[in-house]
């Protein structure tokens, strides 16, 4: 177990019912798991990233080992991710480590028609 996890678990069977992503201690955001619309999860040498696309907003997350975090959430078995400092990076050899959540906002579909 790790001394400081960058996800919990789901504690209800069936799954979560929304993603809660802590940006910081004083900032977090919601997302009903039945808007996520696509993930990707890539890696390197120097990380993982996974993105998490919603309705109107992608989700960017880099950090190591997010295969696993992506696959659990692919499950509904996650409730929510946070962010970790970097000390915590060297300590995470098989453990999710997430670096950094960045959220964007989709733009509006009739000003990318032109």
């Amino acid at each position: 177990m790790s001394t400081s996890p960058s996800y919990e678990p789901c504690s209800k069977f069936g799954g979560a019912d929304s993603l809660r992503l802590e940006i910081t201690p004083a900032c977090f955001y919601l997302f009903p798991y039945h808007h996520l619309d696509m993930a990707k999860c890539e890696s390197d040498k120097g990380g993982d990233t996974l993105t998490l696309s919603f309705l109107n907003r992608t989700v960017r997350m880099t950090g190591k080992n997010l295969r696993d975090l992506a696959i659990k959430i692919q499950r509904r078995d996650v409730e929510s991710v946070k962010p970790k400092p970097d000390k915590y990076g060297v300590l995470a050899n098989d453990e999710v480590w997430i670096k950094s959540i960045e959220i964007v906002e989709a733009k509006d579909s009739d000003e990318s028609r032109g």
